[in-house]
């Protein structure tokens, strides 16, 4: 009986490959990255409305948008939830500075809603892409981290680039030693993150008390964590906590941002926590040294 009974069962539902979904994220950012350079204004409702499009029937059961308070039902049953900012940094476009789109992408699991709160590591990909004289889409799985550049002409990513950050590589806006450390000029985190992956430094991000300040853990601190992880760095809070361990009380919440080699992250996190010792660290309260 027991084995006619399973028998009888429908087969199970086979867990599709993240390929689409990132597919359509890319083609999104390319139309995005069209849009950038010929519209006047502010983009950001456009960007918005052309990844919504783009994710239409995507293997995803809910979206998270970066403003909104819940997540937002898509497709029952769907394998993944994906957390979106779909263009951050836009304030800096017309002064021709770069702005950006942060993704992640989880397993769905039984509660879509409660997937977005689970810890960074449960990420089964994440990214983001650069706007500005070039755009570039960087990608990871969690063991390898890759970039794309686009080909204006075809609307196309042409083939990938592994990044591997050198463990011990300063530059950017980061520091050595006891020299102090400056918040970059740049709004877009997508921005920084590509810079410290290409090109090394200690990236830095305060906590912020403003209302809507602050990046946030599931939509932009997580993704990039596991982009820089995966590239051989590393991706810390304030007290030098990975952020890929920090589950989320709600999609809200905010953390600070330290990214860069693994040394470099590794010596700031020993330094405020001499400083929090001696009293209190500057470096990353709210309204220190780092003000966002």
């Amino acid at each position: 009986m027991l084995l006619s009974a399973r028998t009888d069962m429908p087969p199970p539902r086979r867990q599709p490959t993240v390929g689409p979904v990132l597919a359509a994220l890319a083609a999104a950012a390319a139309a995005t990255a069209a849009l950038i350079a010929t519209l006047p204004g502010d983009p950001r409702a456009a960007a918005r409305r052309i990844f919504a499009e783009a994710l239409r029937g995507a293997e995803i059961a809910a979206l998270a948008w970066r403003d909104a308070e819940r997540p937002e039902p898509r497709l029952p049953g769907a394998a993944y939830v994906l957390a979106l900012s779909a263009l951050e940094g836009a304030d800096d476009l017309e002064g021709g500075m770069p702005a950006g789109t942060l993704f992640s992408l989880r397993p769905a699991g039984p509660d879509p809603e409660a997937a977005f709160l689970a810890p960074g590591r449960a990420q089964v990909a994440a990214g983001f892409v650069v706007y500005g004289p070039r755009t570039l889409l960087t990608l990871t799985d969690g063991t390898a981290t890759t970039t794309r550049i686009l080909d204006p002409r075809s609307g196309t990513f042409r083939p990938p680039a592994v990044l591997r950050l050198p463990p011990d590589a300063i530059g950017g806006d980061g520091a050595r030693g006891g020299q102090g450390a400056r918040a970059a000029p740049l709004a877009s985190l997508a921005a920084c993150a590509q810079r410290v992956l290409t090109r090394g430094g200690l990236h830095l991000r305060p906590a912020d008390l403003r209302a809507d300040g602050g990046l946030r853990l599931v939509h932009e601190a997580a993704p990039v964590a596991l982009a820089v992880e995966a590239a051989g760095g590393a991706a810390t809070d304030e007290r030098g906590r990975a952020i890929l361990d920090l589950a989320a009380g709600g999609l809200d919440r905010t953390t600070p941002l330290a990214i860069g080699p693994v040394r470099a992250v590794t010596d700031l996190a020993r330094r405020l926590e001499a400083d929090r010792d001696a009293g209190g660290s500057p470096l990353f309260a709210p309204r220190g040294l780092l003000r966002a």
